[in-house]
Protein backbone atom coordinates (compact mmCIF):
# COMPACT_ATOMS: atom_id res chain seq x y z
CA UNK A 1 0.00 0.00 0.00
CA UNK A 2 2.87 2.35 0.78
CA UNK A 3 4.09 2.28 -2.84
CA UNK A 4 0.56 2.78 -4.21
CA UNK A 5 -0.04 5.85 -2.05
CA UNK A 6 3.40 7.30 -2.83
CA UNK A 7 2.80 6.96 -6.56
CA UNK A 8 -0.70 8.44 -6.17
CA UNK A 9 0.77 11.47 -4.37
CA UNK A 10 3.58 11.96 -6.89
CA UNK A 11 1.40 11.51 -10.00
CA UNK A 12 -1.03 14.17 -8.76
CA UNK A 13 1.54 16.46 -7.13
CA UNK A 14 -0.36 16.40 -3.82
CA UNK A 15 2.56 17.08 -1.49
CA UNK A 16 5.73 19.06 -2.10
CA UNK A 17 8.98 19.45 -0.23
CA UNK A 18 8.63 21.82 2.71
CA UNK A 19 4.82 21.57 3.01
CA UNK A 20 3.18 22.06 6.40
CA UNK A 21 0.62 19.24 6.48
CA UNK A 22 -2.32 19.02 8.87
CA UNK A 23 -3.91 15.56 9.12
CA UNK A 24 -7.56 15.40 10.17
CA UNK A 25 -7.61 12.51 12.66
CA UNK A 26 -10.74 10.95 14.13
CA UNK A 27 -8.88 8.05 15.73
CA UNK A 28 -10.27 5.49 13.28
CA UNK A 29 -8.10 3.20 11.11
CA UNK A 30 -8.16 5.43 8.00
CA UNK A 31 -6.89 8.62 9.61
CA UNK A 32 -4.47 6.81 11.93
CA UNK A 33 -2.90 4.97 8.98
CA UNK A 34 -2.59 8.25 7.06
CA UNK A 35 -0.98 10.02 10.01
CA UNK A 36 1.45 7.13 10.50
CA UNK A 37 2.43 7.03 6.81
CA UNK A 38 2.96 10.78 6.47
CA UNK A 39 4.98 10.83 9.69
CA UNK A 40 7.20 8.12 8.16
CA UNK A 41 7.89 10.43 5.21
CA UNK A 42 8.30 13.61 7.26
CA UNK A 43 12.09 13.78 7.25
CA UNK A 44 12.57 12.30 3.78
CA UNK A 45 10.18 14.83 2.22
CA UNK A 46 11.14 17.73 4.53
CA UNK A 47 7.57 18.04 5.81
CA UNK A 48 6.04 19.36 9.01
CA UNK A 49 3.26 17.00 10.10
CA UNK A 50 0.52 18.07 12.53
CA UNK A 51 -2.75 16.49 13.64
CA UNK A 52 -6.19 17.88 14.46
CA UNK A 53 -9.16 16.19 16.13
CA UNK A 54 -12.76 17.42 16.38
CA UNK A 55 -15.17 16.27 19.09
CA UNK A 56 -18.64 16.75 17.59
CA UNK A 57 -20.45 16.33 20.90
CA UNK A 58 -22.47 13.39 19.57
CA UNK A 59 -21.04 10.46 21.57
CA UNK A 60 -20.64 11.62 25.14
CA UNK A 61 -19.49 8.20 26.33
CA UNK A 62 -16.64 7.54 23.87
CA UNK A 63 -15.81 10.89 22.21
CA UNK A 64 -13.45 11.95 24.99
CA UNK A 65 -11.73 8.56 24.81
CA UNK A 66 -11.13 9.08 21.07
CA UNK A 67 -9.62 12.50 21.66
CA UNK A 68 -7.38 11.25 24.47
CA UNK A 69 -6.27 8.30 22.35
CA UNK A 70 -5.21 10.50 19.42
CA UNK A 71 -3.48 13.01 21.69
CA UNK A 72 -1.49 10.29 23.46
CA UNK A 73 -0.44 8.73 20.15
CA UNK A 74 0.67 12.12 18.82
CA UNK A 75 2.62 12.87 22.00
CA UNK A 76 4.49 9.59 21.64
CA UNK A 77 5.36 10.37 18.02
CA UNK A 78 6.16 14.03 18.80
CA UNK A 79 3.43 15.28 16.47
CA UNK A 80 1.88 18.69 17.28
CA UNK A 81 -1.75 18.07 18.24
CA UNK A 82 -4.79 20.36 18.10
CA UNK A 83 -8.37 19.67 19.13
CA UNK A 84 -11.71 21.37 19.62
CA UNK A 85 -15.27 20.70 20.72
CA UNK A 86 -18.27 21.64 18.56
CA UNK A 87 -21.95 21.15 19.32
CA UNK A 88 -23.60 19.61 16.29
CA UNK A 89 -26.87 19.24 18.19
CA UNK A 90 -27.01 22.94 18.99
CA UNK A 91 -26.24 23.85 15.38
CA UNK A 92 -29.10 21.68 14.12
CA UNK A 93 -31.55 23.24 16.58
CA UNK A 94 -30.53 26.76 15.50
CA UNK A 95 -30.05 26.28 11.75
CA UNK A 96 -31.61 22.93 10.82
CA UNK A 97 -29.99 20.27 8.64
CA UNK A 98 -28.95 16.69 9.35
CA UNK A 99 -26.31 15.37 11.72
CA UNK A 100 -23.76 14.26 9.13
CA UNK A 101 -23.91 17.48 7.11
CA UNK A 102 -23.69 19.82 10.10
CA UNK A 103 -20.84 17.79 11.59
CA UNK A 104 -18.93 18.09 8.31
CA UNK A 105 -19.51 21.86 8.06
CA UNK A 106 -18.40 22.52 11.64
CA UNK A 107 -15.39 20.24 11.29
CA UNK A 108 -14.10 21.89 8.13
CA UNK A 109 -14.78 25.35 9.51
CA UNK A 110 -12.50 24.60 12.46
CA UNK A 111 -9.82 23.03 10.26
CA UNK A 112 -9.81 26.04 7.92
CA UNK A 113 -9.40 28.45 10.84
CA UNK A 114 -6.62 26.32 12.29
CA UNK A 115 -4.75 26.25 8.97
CA UNK A 116 -4.81 30.03 8.77
CA UNK A 117 -3.74 30.46 12.40
CA UNK A 118 -0.83 28.01 12.10
CA UNK A 119 0.20 28.96 8.55
CA UNK A 120 -0.54 25.43 7.29
CA UNK A 121 -0.85 24.97 3.53
CA UNK A 122 -2.05 21.34 3.21
CA UNK A 123 -4.95 19.51 4.87
CA UNK A 124 -4.93 15.71 4.42
CA UNK A 125 -7.96 13.50 5.07
CA UNK A 126 -8.23 9.71 5.17
CA UNK A 127 -11.00 9.25 2.59
CA UNK A 128 -10.35 6.10 0.58
CA UNK A 129 -11.60 4.32 -2.55
CA UNK A 130 -14.56 2.69 -0.76
CA UNK A 131 -15.64 6.14 0.45
CA UNK A 132 -15.46 7.41 -3.14
CA UNK A 133 -17.81 4.72 -4.44
CA UNK A 134 -20.26 5.38 -1.61
CA UNK A 135 -20.17 9.12 -2.28
CA UNK A 136 -20.83 8.76 -6.01
CA UNK A 137 -23.70 6.33 -5.43
CA UNK A 138 -25.27 8.54 -2.76
CA UNK A 139 -25.07 11.65 -4.93
CA UNK A 140 -26.54 9.89 -7.95
CA UNK A 141 -29.30 8.24 -5.95
CA UNK A 142 -30.38 11.46 -4.23
CA UNK A 143 -30.00 13.64 -7.34
CA UNK A 144 -27.48 15.91 -5.57
CA UNK A 145 -24.81 15.48 -8.26
CA UNK A 146 -26.71 17.70 -10.71
CA UNK A 147 -24.65 20.87 -10.23
CA UNK A 148 -22.00 20.09 -7.63
CA UNK A 149 -19.05 17.76 -7.92
CA UNK A 150 -20.17 14.21 -8.80
CA UNK A 151 -17.47 12.80 -6.52
CA UNK A 152 -14.77 13.72 -4.01
CA UNK A 153 -11.87 15.58 -5.56
CA UNK A 154 -8.36 14.25 -5.07
CA UNK A 155 -7.20 17.82 -4.46
CA UNK A 156 -9.06 21.12 -4.16
CA UNK A 157 -8.51 24.58 -2.81
CA UNK A 158 -9.17 24.95 0.91
CA UNK A 159 -8.57 27.82 3.36
CA UNK A 160 -5.33 29.42 2.15
CA UNK A 161 -3.98 26.14 0.79
CA UNK A 162 -5.29 22.81 -0.47
CA UNK A 163 -7.19 19.77 0.79
CA UNK A 164 -5.80 16.44 -0.41
CA UNK A 165 -7.02 12.83 -0.25
CA UNK A 166 -3.94 10.58 -0.59
CA UNK A 167 -5.91 7.36 0.09
CA UNK A 168 -8.45 7.56 -2.75
CA UNK A 169 -6.34 5.04 -4.65
CA UNK A 170 -6.54 2.34 -1.94
CA UNK A 171 -9.38 0.41 -0.34
CA UNK A 172 -10.51 -0.02 3.24
CA UNK A 173 -9.11 -3.54 3.15
CA UNK A 174 -5.70 -2.17 2.13
CA UNK A 175 -5.76 0.30 5.02
CA UNK A 176 -6.68 -2.32 7.62
CA UNK A 177 -3.87 -4.51 6.29
CA UNK A 178 -1.44 -1.60 6.68
CA UNK A 179 -2.57 -1.08 10.28
CA UNK A 180 -2.04 -4.76 11.08
CA UNK A 181 1.39 -4.81 9.47
CA UNK A 182 2.63 -1.77 11.41
CA UNK A 183 0.77 -2.51 14.67
CA UNK A 184 -1.20 0.74 14.47
CA UNK A 185 -3.91 0.95 17.12
CA UNK A 186 -7.15 2.75 16.36
CA UNK A 187 -10.58 3.50 17.80
CA UNK A 188 -13.86 2.12 16.48
CA UNK A 189 -16.83 4.46 16.03
CA UNK A 190 -19.91 2.39 16.84
CA UNK A 191 -22.09 4.73 14.75
CA UNK A 192 -20.42 3.23 11.66
CA UNK A 193 -22.26 -0.01 12.40
CA UNK A 194 -25.73 1.54 12.44
CA UNK A 195 -27.96 1.39 9.36
CA UNK A 196 -29.59 4.60 10.55
CA UNK A 197 -27.16 6.55 8.39
CA UNK A 198 -27.46 6.52 4.60
CA UNK A 199 -23.75 6.03 3.99
CA UNK A 200 -23.69 2.96 6.21
CA UNK A 201 -26.52 1.34 4.25
CA UNK A 202 -24.62 1.83 1.00
CA UNK A 203 -21.47 0.51 2.70
CA UNK A 204 -23.10 -2.58 4.18
CA UNK A 205 -25.28 -3.65 1.25
CA UNK A 206 -24.36 -1.98 -2.05
CA UNK A 207 -20.57 -1.96 -1.87
CA UNK A 208 -20.10 -5.71 -1.25
CA UNK A 209 -22.33 -6.47 -4.24
CA UNK A 210 -20.31 -4.19 -6.53
CA UNK A 211 -17.01 -5.70 -5.38
CA UNK A 212 -18.37 -9.15 -6.05
CA UNK A 213 -19.42 -8.18 -9.58
CA UNK A 214 -16.16 -6.40 -10.52
CA UNK A 215 -12.84 -6.66 -8.70
CA UNK A 216 -11.56 -3.38 -10.23
CA UNK A 217 -14.69 -1.43 -9.40
CA UNK A 218 -12.70 1.11 -7.35
CA UNK A 219 -10.54 2.05 -10.34
CA UNK A 220 -13.57 2.33 -12.63
CA UNK A 221 -15.36 4.66 -10.22
CA UNK A 222 -12.27 6.83 -9.78
CA UNK A 223 -11.80 7.08 -13.56
CA UNK A 224 -15.44 8.14 -13.83
CA UNK A 225 -14.91 10.75 -11.11
CA UNK A 226 -11.80 12.21 -12.78
CA UNK A 227 -13.44 12.46 -16.20
CA UNK A 228 -16.70 13.92 -14.94
CA UNK A 229 -14.93 16.57 -12.87
CA UNK A 230 -12.76 17.58 -15.85
CA UNK A 231 -15.80 17.87 -18.15
CA UNK A 232 -17.72 19.77 -15.49
CA UNK A 233 -14.87 22.28 -15.16
CA UNK A 234 -14.90 22.88 -18.92
CA UNK A 235 -18.65 23.55 -18.98
CA UNK A 236 -18.26 25.69 -15.88
CA UNK A 237 -15.69 27.87 -17.64
CA UNK A 238 -18.00 28.35 -20.62
CA UNK A 239 -20.90 29.22 -18.32
CA UNK A 240 -18.81 31.76 -16.44
CA UNK A 241 -18.00 33.63 -19.67
CA UNK A 242 -21.66 33.81 -20.68
CA UNK A 243 -23.26 34.52 -17.31
CA UNK A 244 -20.88 37.39 -16.58
CA UNK A 245 -22.38 39.20 -19.58
CA UNK A 246 -25.90 38.79 -18.18
CA UNK A 247 -25.38 40.12 -14.66
CA UNK A 248 -27.38 43.29 -14.01
CA UNK A 249 -25.96 43.99 -10.55
CA UNK A 250 -24.17 42.20 -7.73
CA UNK A 251 -22.73 42.64 -4.26
CA UNK A 252 -21.40 40.23 -1.65
CA UNK A 253 -24.92 39.11 -0.66
CA UNK A 254 -26.83 39.03 -3.97
CA UNK A 255 -26.59 38.68 -7.74
CA UNK A 256 -29.25 39.93 -10.16
CA UNK A 257 -29.40 38.61 -13.72
CA UNK A 258 -31.41 39.43 -16.82
CA UNK A 259 -34.06 36.83 -17.68
CA UNK A 260 -34.03 37.68 -21.38
CA UNK A 261 -30.26 37.41 -21.52
CA UNK A 262 -30.25 34.08 -19.73
CA UNK A 263 -32.95 32.57 -21.94
CA UNK A 264 -30.63 32.89 -24.94
CA UNK A 265 -28.18 30.43 -23.37
CA UNK A 266 -28.24 26.67 -24.03
CA UNK A 267 -29.98 24.81 -21.22
CA UNK A 268 -26.75 23.18 -19.88
CA UNK A 269 -25.19 26.63 -19.42
CA UNK A 270 -28.36 27.95 -17.77
CA UNK A 271 -28.19 25.18 -15.20
CA UNK A 272 -24.44 25.48 -14.68
CA UNK A 273 -24.69 29.22 -14.10
CA UNK A 274 -26.81 28.59 -11.01
CA UNK A 275 -23.89 26.81 -9.36
CA UNK A 276 -21.53 29.64 -10.31
CA UNK A 277 -23.73 32.16 -8.53
CA UNK A 278 -24.16 29.97 -5.45
CA UNK A 279 -20.41 29.43 -5.26
CA UNK A 280 -19.88 33.20 -5.39
CA UNK A 281 -22.49 33.92 -2.70
CA UNK A 282 -21.93 30.96 -0.36
CA UNK A 283 -18.19 30.44 -0.89
CA UNK A 284 -17.15 27.30 1.01
CA UNK A 285 -20.68 26.33 2.10
CA UNK A 286 -22.32 25.93 -1.30
CA UNK A 287 -25.67 24.13 -0.83
CA UNK A 288 -26.21 20.99 -2.87
CA UNK A 289 -29.24 21.30 -5.13
CA UNK A 290 -31.35 18.50 -6.54
CA UNK A 291 -33.28 18.14 -9.79
CA UNK A 292 -36.31 19.50 -7.95
CA UNK A 293 -34.55 22.80 -7.19
CA UNK A 294 -33.36 23.24 -10.77
CA UNK A 295 -36.81 22.53 -12.18
CA UNK A 296 -38.27 25.04 -9.72
CA UNK A 297 -35.90 27.66 -11.06
CA UNK A 298 -36.75 26.95 -14.71
CA UNK A 299 -40.45 27.10 -13.82
CA UNK A 300 -39.87 30.48 -12.16
CA UNK A 301 -38.33 31.85 -15.35
CA UNK A 302 -41.38 31.03 -17.44
CA UNK A 303 -43.98 32.28 -14.97
CA UNK A 304 -46.30 34.94 -16.37
CA UNK A 305 -46.66 36.50 -12.93
CA UNK A 306 -43.99 39.22 -12.57
CA UNK A 307 -43.12 38.34 -8.96
CA UNK A 308 -42.17 34.90 -7.69
CA UNK A 309 -39.88 33.61 -4.95
CA UNK A 310 -38.14 30.35 -3.98
CA UNK A 311 -36.47 29.33 -0.72
CA UNK A 312 -33.46 27.07 -1.22
CA UNK A 313 -31.07 25.30 1.17
CA UNK A 314 -28.30 27.36 2.71
CA UNK A 315 -30.51 30.43 3.38
CA UNK A 316 -30.62 31.14 -0.35
CA UNK A 317 -33.63 32.89 -1.87
CA UNK A 318 -34.33 33.20 -5.59
CA UNK A 319 -36.71 36.02 -6.49
CA UNK A 320 -38.14 37.00 -9.83
CA UNK A 321 -39.05 40.65 -10.22
CA UNK A 322 -40.33 41.49 -13.69
CA UNK A 323 -37.44 40.92 -16.13
CA UNK A 324 -34.76 40.02 -13.58
CA UNK A 325 -33.99 37.21 -11.15
CA UNK A 326 -32.08 37.84 -7.93
CA UNK A 327 -30.14 35.21 -6.02
CA UNK A 328 -29.53 36.28 -2.42
CA UNK A 329 -28.05 34.66 0.66
CA UNK A 330 -28.99 35.80 4.14
CA UNK A 331 -27.68 35.04 7.62
CA UNK A 332 -29.32 35.52 10.98
CA UNK A 333 -29.18 39.11 12.10
CA UNK A 334 -28.69 40.41 8.57
CA UNK A 335 -32.33 40.87 7.58
CA UNK A 336 -33.10 44.18 5.87
CA UNK A 337 -34.42 46.72 8.36
CA UNK A 338 -36.11 50.03 7.70
CA UNK A 339 -33.70 52.92 8.13
CA UNK A 340 -34.38 55.64 10.68
CA UNK A 341 -35.58 59.00 9.29
CA UNK A 342 -33.01 61.81 9.07
CA UNK A 343 -33.38 65.59 8.82
CA UNK A 344 -32.23 67.18 5.59
CA UNK A 345 -29.28 69.50 6.19
CA UNK A 346 -29.94 72.82 4.51
CA UNK A 347 -27.55 73.83 3.13
CA UNK A 348 -25.26 70.81 3.13
CA UNK A 349 -25.16 67.06 2.59
CA UNK A 350 -27.28 64.37 4.22
CA UNK A 351 -26.62 60.63 4.15
CA UNK A 352 -29.53 58.17 4.13
CA UNK A 353 -28.32 54.59 3.96
CA UNK A 354 -26.01 54.45 0.95
CA UNK A 355 -27.46 57.57 -0.67
CA UNK A 356 -26.07 61.09 -0.29
CA UNK A 357 -28.39 64.09 -0.71
CA UNK A 358 -27.19 67.64 -1.35
CA UNK A 359 -29.37 70.68 -0.57
CA UNK A 360 -28.92 74.39 -1.21
CA UNK A 361 -30.88 77.65 -1.39
CA UNK A 362 -31.80 79.17 -4.74
CA UNK A 363 -32.60 82.77 -5.47
CA UNK A 364 -36.02 83.59 -6.90
CA UNK A 365 -34.72 84.35 -10.39
CA UNK A 366 -33.14 80.90 -10.83
CA UNK A 367 -34.93 78.57 -13.20
CA UNK A 368 -35.92 75.08 -12.14
CA UNK A 369 -34.08 72.07 -13.45
CA UNK A 370 -35.79 69.17 -15.11
CA UNK A 371 -33.24 66.51 -14.17
CA UNK A 372 -34.58 63.35 -12.57
CA UNK A 373 -31.78 63.47 -9.99
CA UNK A 374 -32.86 66.85 -8.63
CA UNK A 375 -35.94 68.48 -7.12
CA UNK A 376 -36.71 72.19 -6.64
CA UNK A 377 -39.52 73.54 -4.52
CA UNK A 378 -40.50 76.99 -3.25
CA UNK A 379 -39.79 77.56 0.41
CA UNK A 380 -43.27 78.96 0.98
CA UNK A 381 -44.88 75.68 -0.17
CA UNK A 382 -43.35 73.38 2.47
CA UNK A 383 -43.16 73.09 6.25
CA UNK A 384 -39.68 72.75 7.75
CA UNK A 385 -37.68 70.74 8.65
CA UNK A 386 -37.61 68.47 5.62
CA UNK A 387 -37.16 64.76 6.32
CA UNK A 388 -35.67 61.87 4.36
CA UNK A 389 -37.23 58.52 5.24
CA UNK A 390 -38.40 55.17 3.89
CA UNK A 391 -41.91 54.54 2.62
CA UNK A 392 -44.59 53.98 5.24
CA UNK A 393 -47.80 51.99 4.70
CA UNK A 394 -50.41 54.18 3.02
CA UNK A 395 -47.95 56.84 1.79
CA UNK A 396 -49.35 58.86 -1.12
CA UNK A 397 -47.95 61.54 -3.39
CA UNK A 398 -49.71 64.15 -5.52
CA UNK A 399 -47.74 63.75 -8.77
CA UNK A 400 -46.85 66.80 -10.82
CA UNK A 401 -49.11 67.17 -13.85
CA UNK A 402 -51.80 64.87 -12.46
CA UNK A 403 -55.02 65.34 -10.56
CA UNK A 404 -55.47 63.59 -7.24
CA UNK A 405 -52.97 61.41 -5.38
CA UNK A 406 -51.23 58.11 -5.98
CA UNK A 407 -49.92 55.47 -3.60
CA UNK A 408 -46.14 55.34 -3.49
CA UNK A 409 -46.25 51.55 -3.51
CA UNK A 410 -48.16 51.67 -6.81
CA UNK A 411 -45.36 53.81 -8.26
CA UNK A 412 -42.82 51.18 -7.20
CA UNK A 413 -44.86 48.51 -8.97
CA UNK A 414 -45.31 50.54 -12.15
CA UNK A 415 -41.60 51.38 -12.26
CA UNK A 416 -40.76 47.70 -11.65
CA UNK A 417 -38.70 48.34 -8.53
CA UNK A 418 -37.74 44.98 -6.92
CA UNK A 419 -39.33 44.34 -3.53
CA UNK A 420 -35.97 44.17 -1.79
CA UNK A 421 -35.16 47.74 -2.89
CA UNK A 422 -38.52 49.25 -1.96
CA UNK A 423 -38.14 49.02 1.82
CA UNK A 424 -35.41 51.69 1.99
CA UNK A 425 -35.98 53.64 -1.21
CA UNK A 426 -35.68 57.22 0.10
CA UNK A 427 -38.46 59.79 0.04
CA UNK A 428 -38.31 63.51 0.84
CA UNK A 429 -41.21 64.72 2.99
CA UNK A 430 -41.88 67.90 4.92
CA UNK A 431 -42.58 68.30 8.65
CA UNK A 432 -46.30 67.53 8.26
CA UNK A 433 -45.70 64.36 6.25
CA UNK A 434 -46.34 65.76 2.77
CA UNK A 435 -44.47 63.60 0.21
CA UNK A 436 -42.47 65.98 -1.97
CA UNK A 437 -40.23 63.69 -3.98
CA UNK A 438 -39.53 60.01 -4.60
CA UNK A 439 -36.04 60.32 -6.14
CA UNK A 440 -35.72 59.16 -9.76
CA UNK A 441 -39.34 58.03 -9.82
CA UNK A 442 -41.86 60.79 -9.14
CA UNK A 443 -41.97 64.50 -8.31
CA UNK A 444 -44.95 66.08 -6.56
CA UNK A 445 -47.07 69.07 -7.55
CA UNK A 446 -44.81 71.18 -5.32
CA UNK A 447 -41.95 70.73 -7.77
CA UNK A 448 -41.20 74.18 -9.22
CA UNK A 449 -42.67 74.49 -12.70
CA UNK A 450 -41.00 77.46 -14.36
CA UNK A 451 -39.73 80.76 -12.97
CA UNK A 452 -41.20 81.93 -9.65
CA UNK A 453 -40.86 85.04 -7.50
CA UNK A 454 -40.05 83.36 -4.17
CA UNK A 455 -36.82 81.76 -2.98
CA UNK A 456 -36.49 77.99 -3.42
CA UNK A 457 -34.56 74.90 -2.36
CA UNK A 458 -32.60 72.58 -4.66
CA UNK A 459 -32.25 68.97 -3.49
CA UNK A 460 -30.29 66.44 -5.50
CA UNK A 461 -28.83 62.98 -5.38
CA UNK A 462 -25.59 62.13 -7.14
CA UNK A 463 -26.13 61.12 -10.76
CA UNK A 464 -25.52 57.39 -11.07
CA UNK A 465 -25.67 56.73 -7.31
CA UNK A 466 -25.67 52.91 -7.08
CA UNK A 467 -28.04 52.87 -4.11
CA UNK A 468 -30.80 54.83 -5.88
CA UNK A 469 -30.43 54.28 -9.58
CA UNK A 470 -33.35 53.05 -11.59
CA UNK A 471 -31.03 52.19 -14.46
CA UNK A 472 -29.55 49.46 -12.29
CA UNK A 473 -32.91 47.87 -11.59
Amino acid sequence: MRQTVEQWINDRDLIRKGDRVLVAVSGGPDSMALLHLLKEWEQEWCLQIMAAHVNHGLRTDTALEDEKFVQTWCDQKEIPFFSTYVSVGKEIVENGGNVQEQARLLRYEYLADLMREQNINVLATGHHADDQIETILMKQTSGRAILGDPAMRVIRGFADGVLIRPFLGVTKENILGYCRKHNISFQMDESNLSDKYTRNRFRHYMLPLLKEEETRVHQHFQDYADWMIEEREYIQAQAEKEWTKRIVSQDEHSVTISIKGMETLPLPLQRRGIHLILRYLCMTHVPELSVVHINQFLYLLHQKHPSYSLDWPGNVTVTRSYETVTFAVSNKGRETKMLDPVKLHLPGQTVFGDTTFSAQYLQAENQCGGEKHSFICDMEDVTFPLIIRSRLPGDKIQPAGMKGSKKVNRIFIEEKIPRAQRINWPMVVDAVGKVLWVPLLKKSIWSRQGQRTSDAILISVKDGDDSVNKNNV
